[in-house]
């Protein structure tokens, strides 16, 4: 069914043809989405949808919310999550609350596991590289009657590069990155009616640390251990010949963070979340599927500093699809949340598209509330250095956001074409303010283009080409910090030799963006910069991969964050038997 929604799907085939280890690799080139990390590998990594914050993205895996309770905003860390067993990842943006709940301001990443099929397989491989890279990883899939299996692990060690820029003085330590990954999903079908099902995903690792960007940043021996662990078992009931479903879900997000050898001393830092879901999607007529649901979600965090702090939500939604003879599809959702700190909120969303056939031409827009809660350590963050941190009279921030766009297809598809009008506003902004702590601010506003171009230009050869544009300020029209007002992304892709060849090219361009120097209490410039990656696989047999992949091809200095590094040219290869 068409929606209204604007929504990129990076399907498992991509991921692999680009090559990428980890997710935050893979969604920085996409339009919309600007991919921040502050320091190396191991380092915290950002995302941010349509100029809102890295919070205002909900990052869910199998529907799971992974969002840190024990962050300071409750914000994701893209750094230790890898591709691995990953059927596809779903970006859908603007304000998806209706669904969704808080924090889907600028939009979801929903990634979704691969699901077991066919005969079962092994895969067993290696990598290594640049900045002293060693990879393994392995992976087992397939079906067994009713049983469907897929599992993947993998183990990264590297000892990278300084996490405070090299290029300052005082900045000449390498700072390492181990990370052991797992994850699994089994499905159970004993009737056709009946499905169980459990998703579960750990991420292990250490991560070599400085004490911040800027000069004379060195920290010979300080580092973060980290533990996250998620699960969701599901249950999945068929009714009505198909045309009723409910499932029933639990789920649990765990992570922990040690920090060590810290000349502030150790510090141990919990966030957990538990989930409750049972949603039903009802068909009527073949032309309209109503989706009811209701949900509890419960944070907790503590830490050194902080004693144990939780909080709850339970919601009721409502979301109807409509489909008019497949030339108008409608989709008008509403949702109650009440919170236990800031009692009752609604949101709604209203979705539109009208497909032409004879034209290959489709009409879209959507309209949006949403609402975040302030995290708990907005909430109940206990002084530093005897200045304030958390306010328990914070208001939640409300947005409205709408998009408007057309896409275009022409020659049988072999060219592809869109463009999408955007604008968020966001009320309440809450924001940390030195001597006054956590505070809500008047608003802050983005709003830009996204537009992409499709072309297959022969049998296996593909380009890809899209923009953005997003223009932001804050309530004192100054522009939001690590935002570009323009970026750009290329990619071309050819597989070759009866497909046993690919080389894939990517190329990204970001403008200047504006950031903060802590040290020297001001604002700076990050200049613009270029980045050229390219991949080749080759299938030397039915059972064996070769790969090869080259990062920052032209050895490009650039910042993501003010102070932080980034990795210069460097060369990965690897192979892969499969079983």
């Amino acid at each position: 069914m068409e929606i209204g929604s604007s929504v990129t799907v990076i399907t498992e085939e991509e991921i692999k043809r680009k090559g990428y280890r980890t997710v935050k690799d893979i969604l920085k080139g996409e339009p919309g989405i600007d991919a921040i990390t502050t320091g190396g590998p191991g380092g915290q990594s950002s995302i941010l949808l349509r100029g809102m914050e890295s919070y205002h993205t909900l990052v869910l895996i199998d529907g799971l919310e992974m969002g840190d309770p024990s962050l300071t905003q409750r914000q994701f860390n893209f750094a230790n999550l890898t591709v691995d067993n990953i059927e596809r990842i779903e970006i859908v943006r603007g304000p998806q609350s209706v669904l969704y709940g808080a924090d889907a301001i600028g939009g979801v990443i929903n990634i979704i596991t691969k699901k077991g099929r066919g005969k079962p397989s092994f895969y067993v491989g290696i990598e290594g590289g640049s900045y002293d890279t060693f990879r393994e990883f392995s992976g087992l899939s397939g079906q067994i009657e009713r049983v469907s299996f897929s599992m993947a692990a993998s183990h990264t060690r590297t000892t990278g590069f300084s996490a405070a820029d090299e290029d300052l003085p005082g900045n000449s330590e390498d700072d390492g990155w181990e990370n052991f990954s797992f994850s699994t999903r089994l499905d159970f079908e004993p009737t056709p009616w009946l499905t169980l099902g459990l998703s579960l995903r750990s991420q292990n690792g250490d991560t070599e640390l400085d004490l911040g960007g800027g000069p004379y940043q060195d920290c010979d021996n300080y580092h973060v251990e980290h533990e996250e662990f998620f699960a969701k078992p599901y249950v999945e009931i068929l009714g009505l010949d198909g045309k009723w479903r409910q499932r029933i879900s639990f789920g649990i997000a765990n992570h922990d963070r040690e920090y060590k050898d810290s000349p502030w001393g150790d510090s141990n830092y919990s966030g957990r979340k538990y989930e409750v879901s049972w949603q039903h999607d009802i068909t009527i007529f073949d032309s309209n599927t109503l989706i009811l649901g209701a949900e509890f979600e419960q944070e907790e965090m503590e830490s050194t500093f902080m004693e144990k702090k939780s909080a709850y939500t339970y919601s009721l939604f409502a979301q109807n699809l409509l489909n008019l003879k497949e030339v108008s599809f409608t989709t008008v959702g509403i949702r109650w949340d009440h919170h236990k700190e800031f009692g009752d909120r609604m949101t709604f969303r209203i979705a539109q598209a009208f497909p032409i056939e004879k034209t290959g031409t489709k009409l879209k827009g959507s309209l949006g509330t949403g609402f975040r809660a302030p995290s708990l350590y907005e909430l109940y963050g206990p002084p530093f250095w005897g200045m304030p941190v958390g306010n328990s009279e914070l208001d939640p921030e409300r947005s409205v956001g709408w998009d408007i766009g057309l896409e275009q297809s022409l020659f049988d598809g072999l060219l592809k074409g869109g463009l999408t009008y955007f604008c968020n506003e966001v009320d309440d902004l809450i924001e940390y303010v030195s001597g006054r702590g956590f505070i809500n601010i008047e608003e802050a506003l983005s709003r830009g283009v996204e537009a992409f171009v499709e072309v297959g230009l022969l049998k296996g050869l593909s380009f890809r080409l899209n923009y953005t544009y997003t223009h932001t300020e804050d309530d004192e029209g100054r522009r939001l910090l690590r935002r570009p007002l323009n970026k750009l992304g290329a990619n071309l892709n050819w597989t070759f030799l009866q497909e046993r060849a690919t080389v894939n090219v990517d190329l990204l361009w970001v403008d200047d963006r504006k950031d903060y120097d802590w040290a020297a209490g001001r604002r700076v410039r990050l200049s613009d910069y270029t980045l050229v990656n390219m991949g080749l696989g080759f299938k030397v047999h039915k059972n064996c991969e070769c790969s090869l992949r080259v990062e920052n091809v032209f050895n490009e200095d650039y910042e993501e964050a003010y102070g932080y590094g980034t990795a210069g040219f460097s060369v990965y290869g690897g192979v892969k038997l499969s079983f």
